[in-house]
């Protein structure tokens, strides 16, 4: 290694910034202590792909450890092009498989450093790159190159490995530390300048408005940070269009003169302007000094609004210096890149997704309104699913095979007819209900463009550019709606930022006017969709659709007069068809959908909120939804509801959302309609894995045709025991863990979502046997709610004293089990003591209770649950139940957690009881077969064969069979309980295992 002196070395940033030719990346190879190299690689052997693409044999520029090599590769292409450097990266990992590897373009002007990770356990490899050259920023890709430094590493007892070094660059080529710095100094800066903005009342309204405005800004910047790299945007000379924007303004600053308001509002105001960069307020040479050369954009991104006409709402520049400057701003310090990753490919660099998930972390309350931004692996997957299933009801000629290797592998060999296919995805209609952002809007597009893509290149169809068919695509295929209107206008923001990345040219195409493809509405407090009744205004219908058409591509002076014409026959069409005018109205909005019955696809994550909040729209639900509604069930169930009848006949559902509703109550009649209206095609289940790292949602993917099930149709269940590979591959983790179950498993209310060995066994319980709720032959009973426990509740000391100031205070205060304290057989008390003061308690026979109980008057008169007085509790029935001979069971539990008492226990609200004394029910109950069986008819809380918690609700509870026998078989179990009550802890293992036995002989499965 050549010794440089410590004077003349650069850093890795100014080596970065100086890149040019070879030389720099040796002298970065030097300073991060890699042993220089000059060796060919052979590509003599190669595949013509990866030969051609390069313009000279690779070579090996520096190694370390040993095994790991820097490897860089000259393309013969004057752009970096993704596809070449994959098929040479594929033939150099066969003989150096620990390695970055670096590419140049054919000037040696931009690099890209790629950094291969295999994913997990499978035979995925993940591309990580950066990006190095004259028009790029340099300081992450310093901080993270950095990172690389041999002698950094700790090399442990062995010395440094090569596997250390991929290791290392495995975690400096993390984009999710990238992605997290940038969104932390965003959400930061984002907040100074929203406390900045001035001309907002202090009200909630007015504030909500303020951080709205601050949100549109910020939009209005990011997009034009990503658009400035198409080089669409000059002022005095330079490119780098804000920083130089922001330069200027420094230089000419005058008094009185401000950034936002002299600057920013004239150029938002440029940008939707059709005569844009001609002469505008005051002669072409004032324009140019104040916002350089600009395109018209159209669109409606920056459309003025009220906030930007009103003279009140200011800014002062110093806000914008932590955004704009050279030396610390946010949009200085991170690489922007047009390039949209996909799973399996991406760059270190802010990325126009990072718009959605800055969304869905950053707007008001959007957790409150259950909204998670999903994996990308997970959208990719439910959108390919839905195709299939799409595809093969299509194209019905093509072996189901073909199609699966045509979505998931963009293989089209094995295609007959590929113009079929080609036409099938050309008017294919998806809609999301719940769109956010967009992410699975962008995801669909971005599968119908791989597969038009994939058609043209080996089949020779669809010869158009990819900004024609993105512009086909969201033009005829895409749509969606959700109730947020900046949720909308950031979806709408990453559709055009997606087309403007692939428009070449120096002068971009006006964008499309989305506003009546991706709208805002309630999805699912609106009449219900179904097939457009044309009678009278069937010439109204023509007209409207025929106006949208031209609308979405419309400008200049057209698209406001082309708008108002929409809106007026969209009132006439409502007038006419009378419909419901609440909510969002799908038939009429989107009429070119429902005049052929609806969309083909509907693809969403419905917003996950609970139904305490959504109390509000529950008399609309059950207007809309009045046969499945349920008075508990969580806001998503009724977006699969409404998705049901968005779809045409044979159209596809695939959701992700709680997992909840598979075996709660609430979920009971979702279940009985989706069995009934749809072929479920695949469940997969990953209860309380992480799938959404900021919250825990119990999430599963369904993915359902409509159309009642046919003969061969067998729904494949998955419970996923764990996040490692192959996950995030989703299809490989259904094939490798996927379980194939009967028909009947998802037919009418009760599912049995269950490998079919287990479904055979529960099959064989259910015979000759009698529901538990009919065995005992009426409801349970809950434990006492106080309202407020801490008057209520005692401890040991405070009953003592209680007691010892008035011996009668014993007749009213009892022991107390909460839900922990219920173990199996036995009831394990910790000292708890509870007030039992029912409705018409003679209280001033109590005087030390009474006196206790005066101590929290305030907080007892302020409670709902209550009595008549203030120290009664509230009214129940059953009090006398609680000291009789019971069964008690906790409301969760990780295991057979029945206990028998006779002592008079009290229980709080997390456990229940069954008024009886039955030994022989308490042994099934507690039995391996019978929780077995309650696994799969109670809601689970994670994996039940891993610790998974299972929720005892009755209503799912009841269902357990319990075996008919004789006396005798009663009493055999019964003995055997009442050994197992008496026996300690240890003794007790061997007497269960009998009693297991015994029950499996009485249910006729035999031993385990």
């Amino acid at each position: 290694m050549p010794n440089i002196p410590l004077a003349e070395k650069k850093t890795v940033l100014q080596i970065l910034e100086s890149f040019k030719g070879t030389g720099p990346l040796r002298e970065l190879l030097a300073q991060l202590n890699y042993d220089p190299l000059n060796e060919p690689v052979s590509r003599k052997e190669w595949p013509e792909p990866a030969q051609v693409a390069l313009a000279q044999d690779p070579r090996l520029y520096g190694r370390a450890a040993g095994e790991f090599y820097v490897v860089y590769a000259q393309l013969a292409a004057d752009k970096l092009k993704l596809t070449d450097e994959r098929a040479v990266i594929s033939q150099l990992l066969k003989r150096h498989p620990y390695a970055l590897f670096v590419f140049s373009d054919k000037s040696q002007t931009n690099f890209h450093f790629v950094n291969v990770k295999w994913e997990n356990s499978q035979n995925r490899r993940l591309h990580r790159r950066i990006t190095v050259g004259p028009r790029e920023r340099m300081r992450t890709a310093a901080e993270r190159l950095s990172m690389l430094d041999v002698q950094t590493i700790d090399p442990g007892p062995l010395g440094i490995t090569a596997q250390h070094l991929q290791d290392r660059h495995d975690e400096a080529f993390d984009v999710a530390k990238v992605s997290k710095s940038f969104f932390d100094e965003y959400r930061r800066v984002f907040e100074v300048m929203r406390d900045a903005v001035e001309g907002f009342g202090a009200s909630d309204e007015e504030q909500d408005r303020r951080h709205l405005f601050t949100q549109r800004l910020f939009n209005r910047l990011m997009f034009l940070r990503f658009i400035q790299k198409k080089e669409w945007l000059i002022i005095d000379g330079s490119t780098d269009y804000l920083a130089a924007l922001w330069a200027s303004h420094g230089k000419l600053k005058q008094d009185g003169k401000n950034f936002y308001a002299d600057r920013l509002r004239f150029l938002f105001a440029a940008l939707n302007n059709e005569r844009a960069g001609i002469v505008l307020q005051g002669g072409g040479g004032a324009v140019e000094a104040t916002i350089g050369k600009v395109k018209y954009l159209n669109g409606g991104l920056f459309e003025e609004t009220n906030e930007d006409k009103d003279p009140k709402v200011r800014i002062a520049d110093a806000p914008f210096k932590q955004i704009f400057d050279k030396e610390s701003g946010l949009f200085e310090a991170y690489n922007f890149t047009i390039t949209e990753s996909t799973p399996l490919d991406v760059e270190i660099a802010v990325d126009p997704e990072m718009l959605g998930k800055i969304f869905e972390e950053l707007v008001t309350g959007r957790h409150d309104s259950g909204s998670y931004y999903t994996p990308k692996p997970i959208v990719s997957f439910m959108c390919r699913e839905a195709l299939k299933g799409y595809l093969e009801t299509q194209v019905p000629g093509e072996q189901k095979a073909a199609l699966e290797r045509f979505v998931d592998r963009h293989e089209p060999d094995e295609i007959h007819n590929a113009e079929a296919v080609l036409n099938s995805l050309r008017r294919v209609t998806v809609c999301d209900p719940a769109c956010g952002s967009g992410a699975y809007l962008l995801g669909m597009m971005h599968e119908l463009l791989d597969l038009r893509q994939c058609l043209f290149q080996t089949r020779q169809v669809d010869n158009k550019t990819i900004y024609q068919r993105k512009l086909d695509i969201i033009q005829t295929n895409i749509y969606g709606v959700d109730i947020a209107e900046f949720a909308v206008n950031i979806a709408r923001l990453r559709m055009w930022l997606s087309l403007a990345v692939d428009y070449d040219g120096p002068e971009p195409q006006p964008l499309p006017n989305l506003d009546y493809k991706i709208e805002v509405g309630d999805s699912v407090c609106s009449p219900s969709p179904g097939a457009l009744q044309m009678g009278l205004q069937q010439q109204l219908v023509t007209e409207f659709l025929d106006l949208k058409a031209k609308y979405l591509v419309a400008h200049h002076a057209d698209k406001s007069l082309l708008r108002a014409k929409v809106e007026a026959l969209r009132e006439g069409i409502m007038s006419f068809s009378n419909r419901d005018a609440e909510g969002f109205d799908w038939v009429v909005n989107f009429a070119e959908v429902f005049v052929n019955k609806g969309f083909d696809i509907v693809v969403a994550n419905p917003p996950y909120v609970r139904q305490g909040k959504i109390k509000h729209l529950k008399p609309g639900l059950k207007k809309r939804f009045a046969k499945e509604y349920s008075g508990t069930a969580d806001l998503y169930c009724y977006f699969y509801l409404r998705g049901l009848e968005m779809l045409n006949h044979g159209g596809m559902i695939s959701f992700i959302s709680s997992d909840m509703w598979l075996r709660a109550d609430y979920g009971r009649r979702l279940r009985s309609k989706l069995a009934e209206a749809s072929s479920i095609r695949s469940i997969t289940d990953f209860g309380e894995l992480p799938v959404f790292e900021t919250a825990a949602t119990f999430p599963m993917i369904l993915v359902a045709k409509k159309g009642a099930p046919s003969e061969g149709d067998s729904p494949t269940f998955t419970g996923v025991k764990s996040l490692d590979g192959p996950y995030p591959d989703v299809k490989a983790l259904i094939a490798q863990e996927g379980t194939l179950l009967p028909k009947a498993a998802v037919a009418g209310e009760h599912w049995r979502l269950v490998t079919s060995e287990r479904a055979s066994i529960m099959a064989s319980m259910d015979e000759g046997c009698v529901p538990l709720g009919e065995y005992v032959g009426r409801d349970i009973y809950r434990g006492l709610l106080t309202g407020f426990n801490q008057a209520f509740v005692l401890d040991a000391e405070t009953r003592k004293r209680l007691v010892a100031e008035d011996i009668s205070s014993k007749k009213i205060i009892k022991p107390l089990a909460v839900g922990d304290d219920v173990r199996k057989w036995r009831i394990d008390l910790r000292q708890k003591w509870l007030i039992v003061t029912p409705i018409g308690i003679p209280i001033k026979e109590y005087p030390a209770i009474f006196k206790h109980l005066k101590r929290f008057k305030d907080k007892l008169e302020a409670r709902q649950d209550q009595g008549e007085y203030w120290w009664e509790l509230r009214a129940c029935t059953y009090y006398r139940e609680f000291a009789k001979p019971k069964i008690v069971f906790p409301e969760i539990a990780l295991e057979p957690r029945f206990a028998y008492d006779e002592s008079g226990v009290y229980t709080n609200n997390k456990a229940f009881f069954i008024p009886s004394g039955d030994l022989f029910l308490l042994g099934v109950l507690n039995s391996a077969p019978a929780w077995e069986y309650i696994k799969t008819i109670c809601a689970v809380l994670g994996d039940e064969d891993a610790r998974g918690r299972v929720m005892l609700q009755w209503v799912n509870l009841k269902r357990l069979p319990i075996p008919i026998t004789d006396d005798a078989g009663k009493k055999r179990v019964s003995e055997l309980v009442k050994q197992a009550l008496a026996a300690k802890s240890d003794d007790r293992v061997l007497i269960e295992r009998k009693i297991d036995a015994e029950v499996r002989s009485l249910y006729g499965i035999g031993a385990k």
